[in-house]
């Protein structure tokens, strides 16, 4: 799923480039995949032909462009959706396989450009509704400069939604816009929450710190895609299956509403507000008086660089800052993080409560080294000679389901190298190579990994043999 900071920075780039122009075609599969009776009327996306953009907006993981004749067009990203302008190739979320996509969903040439949109859903709506609704929401929008900490936990911990799991409440798009389901799980573990927890059973003092969470891994993973650098060394329990701060076994499954992949530490995420991460943590909770090495914002209290002169979250000058939030005394934050609602009341989202130990210091493992692997021998790339990275093949297909080993470098810099690393799985009884599944279910078998036959469901046989035996 593309998430909020990746929807944002296809949004900065979409305003500052076409802008001000005007559609003269549209084309893509939303036009031609109709049945051939209504070939010849017109869609409505043939009523954005000759109007002029006026402004590209997001919120969450929604895009907006807003026409002259009041008509907006929404693009939601999906899975993997991406952009391209004049079919080059620089969305980072774009497949790093060198291969020509299949057609746009939907291409409108412009006087200067043209914008093509991939696998996403795209729908005409009325510009001045969205513009309100853009208006009610954005305050919540996790990546928003001037997002507002404190209506985000008021809106967690509002009465509807005291019976639901704290996992659903902050994946809900009309809560906390663009948390997605990484952002979920690395901000649970930061903030030391179980995500199978009702709202009802946390307090003020938890929400708070579980909005700063997802707000700060929300900045990390805007600054890896702006940047090409790989998001996944910075994740602590996202597809892992040993905790990296106990090394106790992490618990997978599939719950509430969304039924979306959670991971979690029973150990780490034990509601104690003490709890977290301390070490190999990007967002390590001190348990001193903090580091010197960065500085807090006084606006949103992200933890910045040393030499950064503005909050590079929203902006806020590094001179605004209180001179007395260089020193946090100890026995006061054990008090306050210990408080429940006269915290939130009073600072819902101040520094000296919550203070990470640092920004810019890596997790020293990544997610695909933690991956459930066939052996410990190491594949490397036949151009650069590093360790590959292990992926699973998701289009649908007779290969779906199985793994194989492909260059680890980011997209543009990354070579061809291809090799199947499932060849030695035992076969089925369709003499087909098995795939690798692993246990959801909460049980005594939770993380287990077992083969299966690759075939879809009504077609499966009954072979079936653990991993580990």
């Amino acid at each position: 799923m593309v998430e909020g900071p990746g929807c944002k920075l296809k949004g900065e780039k979409m305003k500052g480039k076409i802008v001000g122009q005007r559609v003269i075609q549209v084309s893509g599969n939303a036009i031609e995949n109709r049945p051939k009776r209504d070939l010849d009327k017109p869609t409505p996306f043939h009523a954005l032909i000759g109007k002029k953009i006026l402004d590209v907006k997001t919120l969450g993981k929604e895009l907006f462009i807003f026409f002259c004749s009041g008509d907006c067009l929404r693009v939601h990203f999906l899975m993997a959706g991406f952009v391209r302008y004049n079919d080059k190739s620089e969305d980072p979320d774009e497949s790093a396989k060198k291969k020509i996509p299949e057609k746009p969903r939907l291409q409108l040439q412009l006087d200067k450009d043209t914008v093509s949109l991939y696998q996403c859903s795209t729908e005409i709506r009325e510009g001045e509704e969205t513009q309100a609704r853009w208006d009610k929401q954005i305050t919540l929008d996790i990546c928003w400069s001037e997002f507002d900490s404190h209506r985000a936990s008021q809106e967690i911990m509002a009465e509807r939604n005291a019976d639901r799991l704290i996992c659903d409440v902050i994946l809900d798009q009309e809560i906390l816009p663009g948390v997605g389901n990484i952002i979920k799980n690395e901000a649970l573990f930061d903030a030391g929450i179980n995500p199978l927890t009702k709202v009802k059973e946390l307090t003020a003092g938890h929400v708070t710190r579980l909005v700063k969470m997802n707000r700060d891994f929300s900045m990390i993973f805007y600054d890896c895609r702006k940047t090409g650098k790989p998001l996944h060394k910075f994740y602590k329990i996202y597809r892992f299956s040993k905790c990296k701060q106990c090394e106790g076994k992490v618990t997978k499954c599939k719950p509430g509403e969304y039924e979306r992949g959670t991971y979690f530490c029973a150990a780490c995420q034990n509601n104690a507000l003490e709890a977290g991460p301390s070490k190999n943590s990007l967002l390590g909770w001190a348990s001193g008086t903090g580091t010197s090495s960065t500085w807090s914002c006084e606006s949103c209290t992200f933890e910045n660089k040393p030499g950064s002169l503005k909050c590079f979250a929203c902006g806020t000058g590094k001179a605004k800052r209180k001179s007395s939030e260089t020193t946090i005394n100890q026995s006061s934050k054990k008090t306050n993080l210990g408080s429940s609602t006269k915290t939130a009341e009073v600072s819902p989202f101040q520094s000296k409560v919550f203070r990470p130990r640092s920004t810019n210091a890596p997790a020293t493992n990544s997610s695909k080294e933690n991956d459930n692997k066939d052996s410990d021998e190491v594949e490397l790339c036949k151009s650069h000679k590093k360790p590959c990275a292990l992926k699973t093949v998701s289009k649908d297909g007779v290969n779906k389901g199985r793994i194989f080993y492909s260059c680890s470098l980011s997209r543009g810099k990354s070579c061809d190298h291809f090799a199947w690393a499932d060849l030695h799985h035992p076969r089925c009884k369709h003499n087909l190579i098995s795939i690798l599944r692993e246990v959801y279910k909460q049980n005594q078998n939770n993380g287990r990994s077992f083969y299966v036959c690759p075939k879809a469901k009504k077609e499966q046989c009954d072979f079936f043999q653990w991993k580990d035996e």
